[in-house]
């Protein structure tokens, strides 16, 4: 389905065919280029007419021309670009949100810092460089490309040709570098061509078209808001600027540091949903939508921790992040049952779940059932740590690890250094487990 609405939505745009003026007639290929391909003769016989055009009618009214998808300067998977030579883009056609933003630092999957290849040929008169780009003839397919540039001082016009890399891009995985740009690239031009509500209606479905197995996709605010998150709708509208992995990495903002760049790749850790919410290890990719941005990441590995493998942080997350799956999925009332039950499947030896409202009252202490009820905001551990309020935070933030000392059932209640992780379930109260910590001479 995403398929047809994309491969229409580029019908519609111009990219395939041309429906703005006619066509001007390609100029006699630049003296020098008898060795090039005719393909390559072609390329550069454009970019040459586009420079002609820029010189004889001024530098606004070519690139008006240029931004213009329906306009003349695209022909089939031809059309200009044009930026200045600090990387800020004049003129992208079919990502109009770039225009005016810097890409200077922007690289292609393979690290090629493409912008800074074209202004340093740019600078020295013209000529090509390679790297890999969406193609928006071919459903935004990321292929390898060719471009070509023309210097025009203190600015430059470009265009490239896309060859594809062997195998079909039907065929690539989106679990790969090359699938996944290509379907966050695909998210991102029906966003441009259903505009911003609509598109983020479709992301935020759980159930709908944009939902692949593990592979779903994300938005957020430059500033951090969440906008997009289908199986974490409770976060909608919240800031998560701040907001940590499971071994410290701020990835909202390394997203929005990609996203500044145009768009970008980074890691992280984060619950899988295809795979009963494991915390598992995630390549995401981004897309700049002027002052917001989208993407979508890949899980490169599988984890199966169960409630008595707690001690990895991996593992101790992926039991928080399944009891919260659980709870949302049976409600509040079934789930605190469930988490106050010391002999069910939510407590076993030292780790259990607990569960408190966002004011600091306990909910679920399975050890502990006469505390259920006490108010723990001002709760205050050895160390004079008042933790609740740590993990309170936290919650709210999306989830996240906090240490302090609590007594351990294991071990008649003695107190004990813990680690423990705690996830916000629906906004009106959020759930934890831990792990107790050694304890040093083994008292």
């Amino acid at each position: 389905m995403i398929a047809l609405i994309l491969v229409g939505a580029v019908l519609m745009a111009g990219c395939t065919t041309q429906s703005g003026p006619a066509t001007p007639t390609a100029t006699t290929a630049a003296p020098g280029t008898a060795n090039l391909s005719l393909e390559e003769q072609r390329l550069v016989a454009f970019v040459e007419e586009a420079a002609s055009f820029a010189r004889a009618n001024g530098r606004d009214k070519a690139l008006a021309a240029f931004n213009d998808p329906n306009g003349s300067w695209v022909r089939g998977e031809l059309y200009v670009f044009a930026y200045d030579l600090n990387g800020t883009v004049l003129a992208l056609p079919f990502q109009p949100e770039a225009v005016g933003t810097s890409r200077h630092g922007i690289v292609d999957l393979n690290g090629v810092p493409y912008v800074q290849d074209a202004i340093a040929v740019a600078r020295n008169g013209s000529g090509f460089f390679r790297y890999h780009y969406p193609n928006p003839a071919r459903t935004y397919a990321v292929e390898q490309k060719t471009s070509y540039v023309v210097g025009l001082g203190d600015w430059f016009v470009g265009a490239g040709l896309y060859t594809p890399d062997g195998e079909s891009s039907a065929n690539v995985s989106v679990r790969s570098r090359p699938g996944l740009v290509t379907y966050v690239e695909q998210a991102a031009a029906f966003a441009r061509t259903s505009g911003q509500a609509k598109a983020l209606a479709a992301f935020n479905d759980p159930n709908g078209s944009f939902v692949k197995d593990d592979l779903y996709v994300f938005a957020y605010g430059m500033n951090g808001t969440t906008l997009a998150l289908p199986f974490q709708l409770e976060l909608i509208g919240t800031n998560r600027s701040d907001a940590a992995d499971i071994h410290g990495t701020k990835f909202i903002q390394a997203a929005v540091a990609a996203a500044r760049n145009g768009s970008g790749f980074y890691e992280l850790w984060y619950p899988n949903p295809a795979d009963t919410y494991a915390v598992e290890p995630k390549t995401c990719y981004v897309v700049s939508m002027g002052d917001w941005y989208l993407g979508s990441g890949y899980y490169t590995a599988r984890v199966s921790p169960s409630i008595t493998n707690l001690s990895s942080k991996e593992g101790l997350a992926t039991f928080v992040e399944q009891s919260t799956a659980h709870a949302r999925a049976n409600g509040r009332e079934i789930a605190l049952a469930d988490f106050n039950n010391r002999t069910g499947p939510f407590a076993s030896g030292e780790a259990y779940v607990y569960a408190l409202d966002y004011n600091g009252t306990a909910l679920a202490l399975p050890f502990e059932p006469e505390k259920v009820g006490t108010n723990f905001f001002n709760l205050t551990d050895s160390t004079g740590q008042r933790y609740t309020r740590v993990e309170i935070d936290l919650a709210r933030r999306g989830g996240g690890f906090v240490y302090y000392d609590f007594p351990n059932p294991a071990h008649g209640m003695a107190v004990e250094p813990k680690m423990s992780y705690v996830r916000d379930v629906d906004g009106t109260y959020w759930i934890g487990a831990g792990t107790y910590l050694p304890v040093a001479n083994g008292s």
